[in-house]
């Protein structure tokens, strides 16, 4: 991670001011890179500072980060649900379902997804850096929403990082040996390896503290309402797309289950859920048609926090589309058959399911008799529909299976699974089919395949609950050589490791 700056004068994006944005509430989320400015020009203002927090968000929607690798990406070719990996001669995504992470156009991936975080995490603590010096520059609580937003990127890039680059509590004790980084100033040279416990420590404080300063704003506007609602301030709206103080919350359930911390996992949990600032889609009123110019096939007010992708339309009609000038060994494609599977269509009651294939209003495109694609990130030509342009971080559903997973009881654990299952219209379960903890884990883990295909979240499921095999690979048994990535060369060069 060796990031070059001139003299003191440390240079950074000044990216375009947020007054012109109250034009029009979309152009919040399309701000682009303007010019360089130093660093006392940047921060001599709120709306320097408010710039900076802009590029965070801008750095994580790049390709290498949550804009594609880290949701739709190379973390759900890695959990096998493609099969595009078919070519394994012919390209990265082939190689990587092999986990073959000594590939060069691999190993080039996975060194992006590295830099991309810790230069992230560099401009999080950029702005940071003098943030409390200067708080007599912010009007009302701004200056806990900057500060506090910040705090909980940093938070959640780490523990990605974390989640990547070091082994999980279920495969490895790891009491010394050395995970990440957890850089909390802004520097030119990485600091030291800390083992998983003392970053998991870290993470967490940085959350609470951000908690702590974004509870001064916990309103949501859904941003199915952003459209016609004039009465809020620029910097406040579009929450959902921002690092709000439920989605501190959801990633410190997300946080202390990783630990094994259930009593804290189901406490954070409940608090989302309790809170009612977001709901389950209508299954049976919502559009989730990618042909329908109002669709939200996202499920966008489940979103907690996700990232805006002005350009999705390039990146769907690329990976999730049969396009001529796309190769085509990059369509991330499944099989009618797994998908049949997968959502147990076959089961009574399941063919209706509004996530599967089947439904009367599918989020799949057949492309023939063999090859489907999802269609949840495609876009229309309305460009005024924002929920068409959304790529989930951390949904409402994953606050109900923690729970789930945290309860004492089965009792009470299907309660908040069968929440969900009602909201995808399919039947519940009840513990006359479900009396055990094995059987409470398989389904469990069939949620998490069914309502995050296509966003990430089942490679950190596997990984987390150390499965030994993974359904329709062809990466053999798994072990922590292909659960934990490598660390960059550059990085072991340069001492890191």
């Amino acid at each position: 991670m060796k990031i070059m700056y001139k003299n003191k004068t440390y240079i950074v994006l000044l990216l375009l001011g947020l007054a012109a944005l109250a034009q029009s509430c979309n152009k919040w989320l399309d701000v682009q890179p303007s010019t360089q400015t130093t660093e006392e020009k940047q921060f001599s203002s709120e709306q320097g500072y408010k710039d900076a927090l802009i590029g965070i968000y801008q750095k994580m929607a790049q390709l290498n980060s949550y804009g594609k690798e880290l949701t739709y990406g190379c973390l759900d070719v890695l959990a096998q649900i493609y099969q595009n990996k078919a070519n394994a001669n012919t390209d990265t995504y082939g190689q990587m379902a092999r986990y073959n992470y000594t590939d060069a156009t691999v190993k080039a991936t996975l060194s992006s997804l590295w830099s991309i975080q810790y230069s992230t995490i560099a401009q999080a603590n950029y702005l940071l850096k003098d943030v409390d010096a200067d708080k007599g520059l912010f009007s009302g609580i701004n200056y806990q929403l900057v500060k506090g937003e910040a705090l909980a990127a940093r938070a959640l890039l780490h523990f990605d990082l974390l989640r990547l680059f070091a082994s999980a509590p279920a495969a490895s004790a790891e009491v010394d040996d050395k995970a990440i980084p957890y850089m909390l100033a802004f520097a030119v040279n990485p600091g030291k390896a800390l083992n998983r416990s003392e970053v998991l420590g870290l993470v967490e404080k940085d959350l609470k503290e951000a908690e702590s300063l974004l509870q001064v704003y916990p309103d949501i506007d859904q941003i199915k309402d952003n459209a016609s609602n004039t009465s809020l301030e620029v910097f406040t709206m579009f929450r959902q797309n921002r690092l709000n103080v439920w989605a501190v919350r959801a990633l410190l359930a997300r946080v202390y289950l990783y630990q094994g911390n259930k009593a804290e996992a189901l406490k954070y949990a409940k608090a989302v859920i309790d809170s009612q600032k977001f709901e389950f889609v209508n299954g049976n009123t919502n559009s989730v048609s990618a042909a329908s110019a109002t669709s939200n096939a996202i499920f966008s007010t489940e979103h907690i926090f996700s990232i805006y992708k002005s350009n999705l339309k390039d990146i769907s009609d690329r990976y999730f589309k049969t396009e001529a000038g796309a190769a085509e060994n990059e369509d991330l494609f499944t099989t009618l058959t797994n998908l049949n599977s997968w959502y147990e269509v076959s089961v009574a009651g399941h063919a209706i399911d509004i996530r599967g294939p089947q439904a009367s209003s599918s989020r799949w495109n057949q492309f023939n008799a063999s090859t489907v694609y999802n269609t949840k990130y495609y876009v229309g030509n309305n460009v005024t529909n924002v929920n068409q342009k959304l790529v989930p971080v951390i949904k409402l559903s994953e606050m109900y299976y923690i729970a789930a997973e945290a309860s004492e009881t089965i009792d009470q654990a299907l309660i908040y699974l069968n929440k969900v299952r009602a909201a995808r219209l399919i039947p519940a379960l009840s513990t006359s089919s479900v009396n055990t903890t094995a059987l409470l884990e398989t389904e469990l883990f069939k949620e998490y395949r069914k309502d995050f295909y296509a966003e990430g979240q089942l490679w950190f499921y596997y990984k987390r609950k150390n499965y030994s095999t993974l359904q329709n690979t062809v990466g053999g048994t798994m072990d922590n050589t292909k659960y934990v990535f490598p660390l960059p060369d550059n990085e072991i060069e340069f001492g890191l490791n």
